[in-house]
């Protein structure tokens, strides 16, 4: 039909698209060949798209590839690969805006002009810069076209020198915002632990700091060796817990030495400009003093209700604890 009538090649559909323009659009490589000519290689569509900017428009690889070894073959490849649609964008235009890292690196062989600006004022690269999220292939198609000597407009460096500006700005805000709450729930959460940690220390249910000598006196007298008291050991081991909790978390009268530390490092700079790392110095000192906390109050328990430490924290007790400190440590 082709050999008959050539000019059903050069026929337009309702949006301006001749035959060659179709096959470019659903990337039919063999008939791309059969229609291709340098009448129908100009012909443009009713949005002055040419053949290439349809295929790297519908991200027809292939098919782009087809058509820029015709175009050399053909010897009109200086017109169509510098060639502008309605918006003055050329096929690089098109495929730095559209993220097409693998037509960037074809086009970039071909000798088009790196530098041409559409209607708006941008280069190729300037629609590289400003559409960019970080990712992989962005980064690649600014490095390649960078490479052929493309370059940034002045309103586009302007542009990113102020997103960069902004980003680094709301990223000092967002972690002072974040740290200011964590320095503030630290001092709360020393407050509240210094609290309940002594209260029952300091006023035992029972009068138990009134009764405890004359328990362990009549003990003694009636066993003659405290040794063999189940709850002796216990006695010793809460008030040594209690001189220790004294140390480390506070009483009464003053801060204790850990709570101290904690508090202050947590209000002082650094740790604003380096919150991680000493969050992970602070976290196991809270731990210990966490478990300090928990078997004085075992051990008190124990004395008050003059029972063993088995029967007022079991097995199941001890693992549940071990378990919840070891998610909490992850």
């Amino acid at each position: 039909m082709l050999a008959l009538r050539s000019d059903l090649a050069l026929i337009k559909d309702e949006d301006g698209n001749i035959p060659l323009h179709t096959a470019a659009i659903r990337g039919r490589r063999e008939i791309l060949k059969q229609l291709f000519t340098t009448e129908s290689a100009n012909e443009l569509n009713s949005s002055r798209e040419t053949v290439l900017h349809l295929a790297v428009k519908h991200n027809r690889y292939q098919a782009l590839e087809l058509l820029i070894q015709l175009v050399n073959q053909y010897q009109i490849g200086n017109e169509l690969l510098d060639a502008v649609d309605v918006g003055h964008n050329t096929i690089l235009h098109l495929a730095c805006a559209g993220k097409k890292s693998k037509m960037v690196r074809l086009l970039s062989r071909t000798g088009v002009n790196v530098n041409a600006v559409n209607s708006e004022g941008l280069t190729a690269l300037d629609l590289a810069v400003r559409s960019t999220t970080g990712s992989n292939d962005e980064d690649e198609i600014q490095e390649i076209i960078r490479s052929v000597g493309a370059e940034l407009t002045d309103r586009v460096e302007r542009l990113e020198q102020s997103i960069a500006s902004n980003q680094q700005r709301s990223s000092v805000a967002r972690r002072e915002k974040f740290v200011g709450s964590l320095k503030n729930g630290i001092g709360i959460l020393a407050a509240i632990f210094a609290s309940l940690s002594f209260q029952v220390g300091m006023n035992p249910p029972g009068g138990v700091w009134q009764e405890w000598g004359s328990s362990n006196a009549t003990k003694s007298a009636a066993d003659g060796n405290t040794d063999t008291d189940p709850n002796s050991w216990s006695e010793s081991l809460f008030l040594g817990l209690f001189e220790l909790a004294s140390v480390s978390v506070g009483d009464s009268h003053k801060p204790g030495l850990s709570i101290a530390i904690i508090v202050v490092v947590a209000l002082t700079e650094v740790f604003l400009w380096d919150w991680q790392s000493t969050a992970l110095l602070l976290l196991p000192m809270m731990c210990i003093l966490l478990l300090i906390a928990a078997a004085e109050f075992v051990f008190g328990v124990a004395i008050v209700t003059d029972t063993s430490v088995a029967s007022v924290f079991p097995l199941r007790a001890l693992i549940l604890v071990v378990i919840l400190f070891n998610v909490a440590w992850l």
